[in-house]
Order: structure tokens, then sequence, then C-alpha cells
């Protein structure tokens, strides 16, 4: 397989899909198929790394500690005055790190769809997180995976911890919110200028809309309703709402490669067991997914435990695999929650990953169409 078969196999669903691959710092595919290379993508949880890395760099310039409790930075968090105080002391003790390793017990602070549809209401959203109750006897033996909650406990506790430091982290004063942190902190020292946490108003042409045909049943035509609204794709919504192309992906993976913080970003927190709230196999690290679960890893059946990344709902994915020095992005219109989009996701990653372990320059050439 070469890199235009890659490029094939991505859209070989009908899908509109952008695909980038960078191997040995060198890109050898940044391709699309039925959309241009230049649209943006809204990555659902493939969002989810980049905050992470927020909050782990926050960690080392001191200003939070992993290990404390969430509530320490956000008092509002597990402080209900109508809970048992059992209830109370329990989510209070709730860390940072729990967050990253989806270990809160509490996966979706009341009912998730109505979560959904109030995600782009920040206020709102913060509101519901912090009176969530946690579910100990249901999640609290492993993790359970927090859609939309990660984000929100994560990236308010990032904004309240550098506003308390005065905007030290970021050569500042005052409150700086999370997209300014992100900017900051993440995108600029990475060379991302394309990475969107709400689109810009200059910016909003150029999305990528979600395909609502029959093509993407059964579940495309609802998200797309939800999803291809301007008041969502210009919302601050962390685990979910950040756009970019799909060679920004890649290189944000290539960026991770290198970076101080990949190797406690991928300390892993579970054995690859069927996590708590999605059913299925899930090797999770600090603030990222791991491979090396075996058939149906989005990151590819052929990954090992040191790869790493996030898949987006099957609709996004990004990965690296420190091994190979590979980093992988692929973005796509296609929400369908088909079982079939997940295994073309698998086909794509071990695909790329054969291509790269045979490879011995790289690639022949680079793909752009």
């Amino acid at each position: 397989m070469d890199p235009s078969d890659l490029l094939r196999l991505a859209g070989s669903r009908g899908a509109s899909v952008q695909l980038a691959v960078i191997l040995g710092g060198r890109t050898v595919v940044d391709g699309a198929v039925r959309c241009r290379t230049d649209a943006l993508g809204w990555l659902f949880s493939a969002s989810k790394p980049f905050t992470s890395l927020l909050v782990h760099r926050l960690a080392g310039e001191g200003v939070l500690d992993l290990d404390a409790p969430v509530a320490a930075y956000w008092p509002d968090y597990g402080s209900a005055r109508g809970w048992p105080r059992s209830e109370r002391t329990s989510k209070a003790g709730t860390t940072l790190r729990d967050v990253l390793t989806h270990r809160s017990a509490v996966p979706s602070a009341g009912p998730y769809p109505a979560a959904v549809i109030a995600m782009h209401r920040t206020e709102a959203s913060l509101q519901r997180v912090a009176g969530g109750r946690r579910r100990d006897r249901r999640y609290g033996a492993g993790p359970a995976y927090q859609p939309l909650d990660f984000g929100f406990i994560l990236a308010e506790v990032a904004r309240r911890a550098a506003s308390r430091a005065g905007g030290r982290a970021v050569g500042g004063d005052g409150d700086v919110g999370w997209a300014g942190l992100l900017r900051t902190l993440v995108l600029e020292p990475a060379g991302l200028r394309d990475v969107h946490p709400g689109v810009p108003d200059a910016e909003l042409p150029r999305c990528l809309p979600f395909d609502a045909s029959f093509r993407a049943a059964p579940g495309g035509p609802l998200i797309a309703a939800l999803l291809n609204r301007r008041i969502v794709r210009q919302a601050q919504i962390p685990a979910a709402g950040i756009s970019t192309t799909a060679l920004e992906l890649a290189r944000f993976y290539h960026h991770l490669l290198q970076a101080p913080e990949r190797e406690a970003l991928c300390t892993p927190s579970s054995d690859g067991g069927p996590d708590g709230w999605t059913g299925l196999p899930t090797r999770w690290g600090t603030g990222v997914q791991l491979g090396g679960t075996g058939a149906g890893c989005p990151l590819g059946e052929t990954s090992t435990e040191r790869t790493f990344g996030h898949n987006g709902s099957d609709v996004c994915l990004g990965w690296a695999d420190p091994d190979l020095d590979l980093a992988v992005g692929l973005v796509s219109d296609r929400a369908s929650g088909h079982p079939a989009d997940r295994r073309l996701l698998v086909d794509v990653s071990d695909a790329i990953r054969s291509l790269a372990a045979n490879s011995s320059t790289g690639a022949s050439e680079i793909l752009t169409t």
C-alpha cells in the first residue's frame, strides 16, 4: 500500500475525509476526498488531548497540582448542601488526576442527552458539572469515560489556577480563559495557527458540515442538526469542540512526540479492560488513550501500548507512535454511529502503521490531493 492507497481507503465509505501523516518529521500524506484540505472539521473527543496537554503544562509550571482536589481550585465542585456528608466528601476529594484518567465516578452530571444539547452554554454546563453527584456504586471501581465533563472541569480549573497565579503561567496578569491559555501554552509553542477553540467569524465558511443525508444513518442527520449551527461551532467546548484540519491535528501529535510532557500524558492508568461508560476495551493514559488493546482499537489493532492518541466519536482521530516517529490526523464529516465507521478507522490506522514500518526513508513522495 502506498500513500495514495491510504487516502482511497479513508474515503471508501463515501464520507468527506482529510488524512495527514507525518513520518520522521516529514509530511508524507496531506490529502482530502470530497472536501478541501483546509476545511475545518469539528473534532469531537479528539479535542481532549489539547486540554490535557494544557493541564500538564500548567502543572509543570507549578500553577496547579494534579493530585490536588478539583475543589481546591473550584470550591463549588462537590459542595451541594443537600447531599449526604459522605457524598460531599467523596466528590470534594476528586483530584485532577482522577479527571484526567476518567476516574471521577461522574461520567456525566445529569442526563447525557441534556448535557449535549446545552454544551454550547458554558455557564449552564459548569453549573451542571459542579452539581453532579458521584455514582460510586456504579462507576467507582474503575475508569468511566467523561464525554463532556472532562473538558469543562479541566478548563475551569486551568482558568482559575492561572487567574490565582496572576497570569504568571502566560506572562500576563489577571483572569485568562481556557481558549487564551490554550493558544499561549499549547498552540503557539507547537506552531499551530489553524486550530480553533471556537471558530471565529472569518473562518466559519471553512467549516466542514456534517453529512445529514441517508448515507450517514442512523445518527448522522440528528448530529448534523445539532452541530451544523454557528452557535455550536463558535462555542468553547473543551472536550469536544475544537475545529481544525487533519494536517494541524497530525502536527499537534508530532509536537507531542517531542514534548517533555509526553511521558506524563502517557502514564498508564488502566489495563485495557472495558470502560465503565462506553463498555469498550480501553487503555487510558493520563489525558490520552493508549494503544495495544487489539481488535477494535481505533489506534490500530497492531498498535502497541506506547501508541497514544484519541478517537473522536469514530468521526475524527489523532494519534502518534514514538517507535515509528509517526503522527496521524484524520477528519471527516460522517457521524453515523455505524460500527463500520470504527472498523474503517482501525483499518486506516493499521495501513498507515504498515506503510511506516516498511518505509526506510519515510516515504518516496508527498501526496497532496
